[in-house]
């Protein structure tokens, strides 16, 4: 992979997890069921007043029955008093309140009409959070699992910075020892050549030095001689 490419790739880790820390996707789920649970209060808080308004009419209905039973007894009661004028106006009341009776029915009948509905969708949302919070616990374990995943991979790929720090500090071990090594060598070869004093024999000169490496030279070239003869037999 060419130097370009790991820029863009690191480029692109480092763009996604920003991604990753502005929208956290198991905070979203959770506030989306919030929301809906929201809904779900908002829903039946609705449903109580259109069920207590649809309670208000029923019960002006009622006086209102009430109330015409009552104007059409009165009309009876004025003509049997030779009251018709009196007789006249209770019908007129009670024609007013049989109209209000209409009007009245027409409103409770458009209330019911809303209260089935919002039963409807009640029992709708009710389903629908059921079905989203089942979900949201699968999709929070599966995002668990991929970013996971995806931390494994990173690490492998080398994306990760944790990793990248580790290479870093592994390159300059590397190097660090190497230049040690380096420095032994050069310190042995200068040893070897007696421009420096080995601590450790510090009564050998060049020449005891230099004997010595002629005995290991004799040596040598004796069991050389030696396994010679043996292959020769």
């Amino acid at each position: 992979m060419s130097l370009i490419e790991k820029i863009k790739v690191l480029f692109q880790a480092k763009a996604h997890a920003t991604v990753d820390a502005m929208e956290d996707p198991k905070a979203s789920l959770d506030y989306s069921l919030v929301k809906l649970e929201e809904t779900r209060r908002e829903l039946g808080r609705g449903l109580i007043e259109v069920s207590a308004a649809k309670r208000r009419l029923e019960a002006q209905q009622e006086k209102l029955a009430a109330a015409s039973v009552k104007y059409g007894e009165q009309a009876k009661a004025a003509l049997e008093s030779d009251r018709e004028d009196l007789a006249r106006l209770a019908l007129q009341r009670k024609q007013e309140s049989e109209a209000r009776q209409e009007e009245l029915a027409a409103s409770i009948a458009s209330l019911e009409r809303q209260e089935v509905s919002l039963k409807e969708n009640q029992i709708k949302l009710e389903r629908k959070i059921a079905q989203f919070r089942s979900r949201k616990e699968e999709l929070k374990a599966v995002h668990d699992s991929a970013q996971a995943q995806l931390k494994v991979q990173e690490s492998l790929s080398g994306v990760s910075a944790d990793l990248a720090d580790v290479g870093n500090t592994i390159q300059r071990a590397e190097a660090r020892i190497a230049e040690m090594q380096s420095r032994a060598d050069a310190i042995d070869e200068l040893v070897a050549q007696g421009v420096l004093q080995d601590v450790l024999e510090p009564d050998v000169d060049d020449i005891d030095r230099e004997l010595a490496r002629i005995g290991h030279n004799q040596a040598v070239e004796e069991e050389l001689a030696r396994l010679k003869a043996e292959v020769a037999i």
